[in-house]
C-alpha cells in the first residue's frame, strides 16, 4: 500500500540513456536525471549501473535530506526485458529501493502515453518497436534488437547510411552527396576508416548519423529521401499492425517528428500526443503493483 510520504521513482531505459523522475505521493515532480545506456540484454550489470547512477543523480537534484534509495518505491522500464531470459536475470539483481517493480520500456511508455488506459504506441528512436494494450492482454511488434530488427530507426538508418557509402567506395553504386556528406561527418575517406568505427560500435553509435541523414531527406537529397521513406514504410506498418487492436496511438521516441511527414496521411491524422512521459508510465506502474492493481 502506498501512504502519502512515499516517494516514487520512474526509470525508462533504453539503449541510448536511462532517464529518472522522482515524485511525491501526490504526483509531485521532485527531480529527474539522465544516465549512461541501460539495454539489459546488451549490458545486464551496466545496466543497474545506469538505473542507479540515474536514481543517484535524481536524488542529488531533489535535495531531500535524508533521502537515500531504500526510501523509494521505484518502477523501472528497460528496454530487453521482453526477453524473458533476461528478466529473470535483472530479477536475480539486488537493488536498494523500497520496492522495486520491473517491466519494459514499451510497456511504461504506453502506460504513460494513455494514463494506464489502453491504447499502443510506436517508439522510435535509437530502436523501433511498437505495443498495444487491450482487455487486460499486450501485444507487442518489433523490437527484436539491432543486427536483426529496428527497421526505421535511427540505429537502422546509421547502418543503412554506412553500408550505402562502402558500396559507393567499392565502385558498386555512383557516387552521391548522401555518402560524401556521412563520410565527411564521419571524417572517413577509405573504406576501411568506416569499417574500423564499426567494429566495437553499438547502436547510439549508428543512431548519431540520423539527425544528419533526415535533415538531408528535408532538403530533398534524394538518396538520403530513399532511405528515409523505406524506414517510414515499415513503421506505417508497425503502426497499422498494432491499430488492429487500439483505436488511439501515439508515436514518442528521438526521431519521431523529423520522421511524421513521410508517414501515411491516415496515420498523421490519427496520432495523438502522449498525455505522460514513459518515467511517469513508470511511476504509475510502481504504484499499481504495490494497490494490488494490475495495469496491463
Amino acid at each position: 500500500m502506498t501512504n502519502s510520504m512515499d516517494i516514487f521513482l520512474g526509470i525508462d531505459g533504453g539503449g541510448t540513456k536511462c532517464k529518472a523522475r522522482l515524485e511525491d505521493a501526490q504526483g509531485n515532480f521532485l527531480a529527474e536525471a539522465t544516465a549512461g545506456p541501460a539495454n539489459a540484454a546488451r549490458n545486464l550489470t551496466g545496466s543497474v549501473k545506469a538505473v542507479l547512477e540515474a536514481t543517484e543523480k535524481a536524488i542529488a537534484k531533489a535535495n531531500i535530506k535524508g533521502l537515500t534509495l531504500n526510501h523509494i518505491h521505484a518502477g523501472i522500464g528497460l528496454a530487453g526485458i521482453n526477453i524473458p531470459k533476461i528478466k529473470q536475470l535483472f530479477l536475480k539483481q539486488s537493488l536498494p529501493f523500497a520496492s522495486w517493480h520491473l517491466t519494459t520500456d514499451l510497456h511504461i511508455a504506453c502506460l504513460g502515453a494513455h494514463l494506464g488506459q489502453d491504447g499502443a504506441i510506436v517508439i522510435v528512436g535509437t530502436g523501433s518497436s511498437g505495443i498495444a494494450t487491450f482487455d487486460g492482454l499486450q501485444l507487442e511488434v518489433g523490437g527484436h534488437g539491432f543486427v536483426v530488427g529496428d527497421k526505421g530507426s535511427g540505429a537502422w538508418l546509421g547502418k543503412m547510411a554506412i553500408s550505402l557509402c562502402l558500396e559507393m567506395l567499392d565502385g558498386i553504386i555512383p557516387r552521391n552527396q548522401l555518402c560524401d556528406q556521412v563520410m565527411k561527418q564521419l571524417n572517413c575517406v577509405k573504406p576501411y576508416d568506416l569499417v574500423s568505427l564499426t567494429l566495437e560500435a553499438k547502436p547510439a553509435f549508428y543512431a548519431s548519423i540520423a539527425p544528419f541523414i533526415l535533415q538531408l531527406a528535408a532538403n530533398q537529397q534524394q538518396d538520403a529521401l530513399e532511405l528515409v521513406k523505406q524506414g517510414a514504410t515499415y513503421v506505417n506498418k508497425l503502426c497499422h499492425r498494432l491499430l488492429i487492436n487500439s483505436h488511439r496511438l501515439s508515436l514518442i521516441g528521438g526521431i519521431t517528428q523529423p520522421l511524421m511527414p513521410y508517414l501515411d496521411s491516415q496515420l498523421q491524422n490519427m496520432i495523438e500526443p502522449a498525455k505522460a512521459s514513459p518515467e511517469q508510465g513508470a511511476i504509475l506502474y510502481s504504484k499499481s503493483q504495490l494497490n494490488g492493481n494490475s495495469l496491463s
